[in-house]
């Protein structure tokens, strides 16, 4: 018992080690984190707003252009309102933008030379949307005289050039403006490189310090593994790998000790031998149960159930190849049953059943279909092929008797064989197969009868 309690107490004290080592190393970490998100925080609220608005400021400036084209695309009053209107509107929106930049902490300088462009830039719309104006107006006056008004025509000519040149004095000054918002923006972030090196130069300090824990925390870290794992893990895997065989011995076992990994080896062992015992009891039972689940009791044929299932899995093959069923039945059985009692007819049932096994050949599919009824599929073989070895083991169980109590018991049997019928289901012969057996008993049993083809049979299936 001893050597169970320390096992314990020495994992127990290498973990609380391991854990008070990394738990101090998380919380220096997140003292760190905690200054470090306060200086981002001081960042956020001034140079990074800043740098937010003068790029959103640079932003507007460079749509300008874009609304400019809009103006200059307008061929009526209303587009050319439309576009002005979101000219001013952007202006307004530089003018809000420019305000907030102004009244930021983290900008300095001068900003009279950005608002005197945008001034310049707003009257250059101004008179670009006079000569649009009068471009308008004058393509209106050309559509009522007429296309061959030559005056209105250089009236066109000489206004779009004034607008082209206008519209160059445009993207001047817009870019003038974007240079100038562009220093503007190029000041915040030398002031956030500068902020952000600072920042880098202590988180360097608690990386260094954090470096320095965790090298303590890595080194109890192999302490506690190498112990671990000569300890525990040598050995679990010893036993595992005992117990991962195929047919694992239970002699293999180190039991060896009187810890815990030695007690559950032991129990390990003491379960094995008992797996073993059962084991070989429940191979047994599952031999005769997947017997029994496909064949009959009585006479160890197969059932009727594995013989449906075996013509459903081989219906292509079947499909595609010559085949005849054949129906068997025990001429007068009833009366065998009612005056010799039921351990008679199982005695009749198991001889017939052993002669059919004897008569057919060894790829025909024979099964016990219910009471005294037995079925065959026998494949590669036509009926007319067929019916000299059921008439062979007709006349052997005329020759046999069954010794019932000192009473002799003569057993005849009835046959009825249908061929594959052509583009038909399998259902369709053994119905067939089932007829010539009711033939064979209406004429008086104890013979042979083949259910030949008929005309009816393809119609009967064309109409199915």
């Amino acid at each position: 018992m001893r050597k169970g309690f320390g096992l314990t107490v020495r994992l127990a004290v290498l973990t609380g080690l391991l854990t008070l080592v990394i738990l101090s190393t998380i919380g220096l970490a997140l003292m760190s984190f905690g200054e470090y998100r306060q200086a981002l925080s001081r960042l956020s609220d001034e140079s990074t707003r800043a740098l937010m608005t003068a790029s959103r400021l640079k932003q507007q400036s460079e749509s300008m252009v874009g609304s400019g084209a809009l103006l200059l695309l307008a061929d009526d009053h209303f587009g050319r309102r439309q576009a002005m209107f979101e000219i001013s509107d952007r202006e307004e929106w530089i003018r809000e933008l420019l305000a907030e930049l102004e009244a930021s902490p983290a900008t300095q300088g001068s900003f009279a030379e950005l608002e005197a462009t945008l001034a310049d830039l707003v009257d250059s719309f101004d008179a670009l949307d006079a000569l649009v104006q009068r471009r308008i107006d004058t393509q209106a006056l050309r559509l009522s005289r007429g296309p061959h008004d030559e005056d209105s025509v250089v009236r066109l000519y000489h206004l779009e050039e004034r607008i082209a040149e206008q519209m160059r004095t445009n993207r001047a000054l817009s870019m003038k403006l974007g240079v100038a918002v562009g220093y503007h923006v190029n000041h915040i972030r030398s002031q956030l490189e500068s902020s952000v090196n600072r920042l880098n130069e202590e988180i360097g300090q608690r990386e260094r310090l954090l470096a320095g824990f965790a090298g303590v925390a890595m080194l109890v870290l192999l302490v506690t593994v190498f112990y671990v794992s000569r300890s525990v893990v040598y050995r679990v895997l010893r036993l595992h790998r005992a117990i991962s065989r195929e047919r694992p011995a239970p002699e293999e076992l180190d039991v060896s000790g009187n810890d815990e990994i030695a007690r559950m080896a032991s129990s390990i062992q003491r379960y094995m031998h008992n797996i073993s015992d059962n084991e070989r009891r429940i191979l047994a039972m599952n031999r005769e149960l997947d017997f029994m689940a496909s064949h009959d009791a009585l006479t160890h044929l197969y059932n009727r159930h594995h013989f449906e299932r075996a013509i459903n899995e081989r219906q292509q093959t079947l499909d595609s190849e010559l085949y005849s069923v054949v129906m068997v039945d025990i001429d007068h059985f009833k009366r065998i049953n009612d005056n010799h009692g039921h351990d008679a007819g199982d005695q009749v049932i198991r001889m017939v059943a052993h002669q059919l096994s004897r008569g057919l050949p060894d790829s025909a599919l024979l099964a016990r279909y219910g009471g005294e009824e037995f079925v065959a599929l026998v494949p590669g073989c036509s009926a007319a092929a067929v019916a000299p070895m059921l008439d062979a083991i007709r006349h052997t169980l005329m020759d046999a008797a069954v010794q019932v109590d000192g009473v002799t018991l003569w057993v005849t049997v009835s046959f009825g064989v249908a061929q594959k019928i052509p583009d038909a289901a399998f259902s369709r012969c053994l119905k067939a197969a089932d007829e010539a057996l009711y033939e064979a008993k209406r004429c008086g049993r104890n013979r042979v009868v083949i259910r030949p083809l008929r005309q009816s049979d393809s119609e009967e299936d064309s109409d199915g």
